[in-house]
């Protein structure tokens, strides 16, 4: 199998080598032609105009003016110039200046017999389009004298790009073009390899293989081939990423596999009813222990078969009954924990906020404040009321947010108006069920860490809302904030608000959510410094009639 596998992967990459040689041979003829047609333009002006008239005459300068007109969707500018640098005549596009040191310039000047196909260039002013600076040795007629000089022709770039650009340009399969001097003329991530983005490190590997070479980059094998085209001394360069092949070809793979499991499976079928007497009670035994293991604790092995078979399917029976006694009692414990952890975490009820709530109502009484001492005893019932519920744990959100609102009336007035505070609920939620004591214990927070340090000017918001069909309850305030690593120690330890509150910590009141609902739902915290925070409880829509795992009835219709 793994010879077979050996085989069709070595035979996928050489069809994928046959197949990026076939494209391309296609892209260097394309190219080909297009330089074939530009030799044509070239020589064309060459002959017909700059060797047949002296450049003092008026029709020398109409001609080569109207050869850029008639071409001036690929010529860009024209330019004479002496063996000296010294300019003769230019389009209206180019400048006068010398051009002695450039390269394109002493590369025609050394290379009589040929076109040279210099670098790429921007086009002033625009610089939106490129242009080829391609330049031949040339003789022209200067006074009746015949002379030696360079005929420079800027040629767009744009029909050299459209080849290019026809090609499967992506991450994992491309074509650039190189001139004569290593530097790209083409490549479909020119702008990333220019901001520094982007790195090609085929570039050596290509120029320095004749035809094809496959090497190890970055723990990807890739495919590069390499053409030069014709005697510009330019290079095209393919780069394929032969993970991504197999990627590709992972159908046939497929295939394959499937057809030699099913010889596989024919051979074991014949092979089950050439020995189906001595080999059935095994296989009865082994699909027993098969559906055991996919966690039917009901099933049963036969036992039948010869004798050590028959002891051996006695004893899993005896070892599934045993397993299944555990397993039952495992699950009677966790449920039973699972209570005892819920009652535990809604038990954790610090008795110094009641301590603390009639002490500030005597100390009003004391002060003649009786308005404020009868408010606060109002919410202190509530507050009460709502906290039994009648021994419920789940309530309606309506309550909770009156149990929440009951605590606020309470700390502001303690607090002496230190906060403002505001409710905003989505009536349509209010009917749904909440687990009694959820809030409260984000409203600590928010007021004996969040309220901390500001004065008469803190807020304190909540808010209920629906999102991607859940219940959404954020606890905001405009205090202080806090450090990424103090909402991560708040969430990750039993901590509680303060000495002062209930005692719930904001980590009990996640957990029992998630005991409740699920690991999907709980609270999560987000706080800037400076900024404030805000706390969201997550919980499903639940009505009166839903199932949801509490202490009173485990098996409510849904």
């Amino acid at each position: 199998m793994i010879l077979f596998s050996h085989y069709i992967s070595t035979y996928l990459v050489r069809k994928t080598i046959e197949e990026t040689s076939r494209q391309k041979n296609v892209l260097a003829q394309n190219i080909e032609n297009e330089i074939d047609s530009i030799n044509s333009i070239m020589n064309n002006i060459y002959y017909n105009t700059i060797k047949k008239y002296d450049i003092q005459d008026k029709n020398f300068k109409t001609i080569l003016a109207n050869e850029i007109t008639s071409n001036s969707e690929t010529i860009y500018g024209l330019a004479l110039y002496d063996t000296e640098g010294k300019n003769l005549w230019h389009s209206n596009n180019l400048t006068s200046i010398s051009m002695q040191n450039e390269s394109w310039f002493t590369q025609a000047k050394d290379n009589i017999e040929t076109i040279c196909y210099g670098s790429k260039k921007l086009v002033y002013p625009d610089n939106v389009k490129q242009v080829f600076q391609i330049s031949r040795y040339v003789e022209y007629i200067n006074h009746g004298k015949m002379k030696s000089g360079v005929l420079l022709m800027q040629y767009y770039t744009d029909s050299i790009d459209a080849i290019l650009e026809h090609y499967k340009n992506t991450q994992n399969s491309y074509c650039y073009l190189l001139d004569n001097t290593s530097n790209f003329l083409y490549h479909p991530f020119i702008k990333e390899i220019s901001s520094g983005l982007y790195k090609e490190n085929t570039t050596k590997i290509a120029l320095n293989s004749t035809n094809y070479s496959i090497k190890k980059l970055h723990g990807t094998k890739w495919l590069i081939e390499r053409q030069q085209i014709g005697y510009t001394g330019w290079n095209i360069v393919l780069v394929s990423s032969l993970f991504n092949i197999h990627t590709e070809n992972m159908g046939i793979y497929y295939v394959i596999w499937l057809l030699l499991l099913i010889v596989g499976i024919i051979l074991v079928f014949t092979d089950i009813l050439l020995f189906h007497d001595f080999t059935n009670p095994v296989y009865q035994l082994l699909d027993t222990m098969q559906e055991f293991g996919k966690g039917n604790y009901e099933v049963k092995a036969a036992e039948n078969g010869i004798g050590e078979l028959k002891t051996l399917s006695a004893h899993f029976n005896i070892m599934a009954e045993k397993l299944q006694n555990q397993m039952d009692e495992i699950r009677r414990n966790e449920r039973e924990k699972r209570k005892m952890e819920k009652k535990l975490l809604q038990s954790q009820i610090n008795p110094h906020f009641l301590y603390n709530t009639l002490d500030s109502i005597i100390w009003m009484i004391q002060s003649g404040e009786y308005k404020g001492a009868e408010q606060m005893v109002s919410s202190l019932a509530k507050f009460f009321r709502i906290s039994l519920s009648q021994g419920k744990d789940i309530i309606p959100l309506e309550k909770e947010l009156e149990h929440a609102t009951s605590y606020l009336a309470i700390q502001n007035i303690r607090f002496k108006d230190k906060f403002e505070f505001s409710v905003q609920a989505d009536k349509k939620l209010l009917h749904y069920l909440c687990p009694k004591l959820s809030i409260q214990p984000l409203l600590e927070n928010a007021i004996y860490h969040g309220m901390e340090g500001v004065y008469d000017d803190g807020e304190i918001t909540i808010s209920v809302y629906e999102k991607d069909n859940l219940i959404h309850i954020d606890v905001s305030d405009n205090g202080l904030g806090m450090p990424e690593k103090v909402v991560e120690y708040i969430m990750h330890n039993r901590v509680v608000s303060s000495k002062r509150g209930s005692g719930i910590g904001v980590r009990n009141v996640d957990e029992r959510i998630k005991l409740i609902y699920g690991e999907q739902y709980g609270v999560t915290i987000e706080s800037e410094l400076d900024e404030g925070t805000t706390a969201t409880i997550i919980i499903p829509k639940l009505e009166e009639t839903a199932e949801i795992n509490s202490d009173e009835s485990n098996k409510t219709k849904l």
